[in-house]
């Protein structure tokens, strides 16, 4: 079979190439454990994948059924596949595809919930159409401050100042952006063209990472309220307090942005 000229069915000098690729990564991989210890380098997988986890069973526990008319849980329950390609994408350098995810991650979760709040007496499949019907209107910063405001019982003002930022930063990675390249230039010109550790660059992944999962934790705990004295119960709490402080601060109720 030929494509445009091309023939299919795997070239051996391609095949060799792979593996000398997916050796480069084990080498990034390595380098990342070794220079970060493996709490920092394994972070987003060991936190925030345990914490899908146990925010999943606390509210299958609590609800007992009335997640699955909700989308927040359905898209919230498509997580886990997420994180594990961020620890994926992170053991081997690929940080502006972090920050790609990152942005998609928080969007859909702000999406979810925005139906959720918007349409509560449709059924899940109802939902599901009405987010494709505005998907093209309801979309980017706009759907997400308008959520953030909600969960947070902020001002508009308020949520632009501690959260616009942020999303900015994420946007200049998702974005043809001379602002992106320019970071990763000065930190680390050849990750340009290749994969490769560079410690400032990855713990500022880290900082993000935890950043956008305090947010996307906080809309469903507010969504899924039950769930706040499963987490105040929590025997990992104090690692919550140090990442997910907004989360933490909405189960308190001492929520102020």
């Amino acid at each position: 079979m030929e494509i445009d000229g091309h023939k299919t069915g795997g070239h051996p000098g391609v095949e060799t190439f792979l593996d000398e690729l997916y050796e480069h990564f084990k080498s990034v991989r390595e380098d990342t454990i070794t220079r970060l210890g493996r709490g920092d380098a394994l972070h987003i997988i060991d936190f925030h994948g345990n914490n899908w986890i146990d925010m999943n069973s606390w509210i299958s526990s609590k609800y007992e059924g009335e997640e699955w008319t909700q989308v927040v849980f359905l898209q919230f329950s498509r997580l886990f596949k997420e994180i594990y390609w961020l620890q994926f994408l992170f053991h081997h350098g690929n940080y502006p595809m972090i920050y790609r995810t990152l942005r998609y991650i928080l969007e859909l979760i702000a999406q979810s919930y925005y139906v959720d709040s918007q349409y509560p007496n449709l059924s899940l499949d109802e939902k599901m159409e009405k987010t494709e019907e505005i998907e093209e209107s309801v979309y980017g910063w706009s759907l997400v401050k308008v959520v953030l405001c909600e969960v947070s019982d902020s001002t508009e003002e308020s949520i632009r100042s501690n959260f616009k930022p942020l999303w900015d930063y994420l946007n200049k990675h998702v974005h043809p952006s001379a602002k992106q390249i320019d970071i990763v230039a000065t930190e680390d010109f050849p990750s340009l063209l290749t994969d490769s550790f560079n410690e400032k660059l990855a713990r500022d992944v880290l900082r993000a990472t935890d950043e956008i999962f305090d947010l996307v934790n906080m809309i469903v705990v507010r969504k899924f309220s039950r769930v706040r004295e499963l987490v105040l119960q929590y025997k990992f709490i104090n690692e919550w307090d140090d990442y997910l402080r907004n989360t933490m601060r909405l189960v308190r109720g001492q929520l102020s942005v």
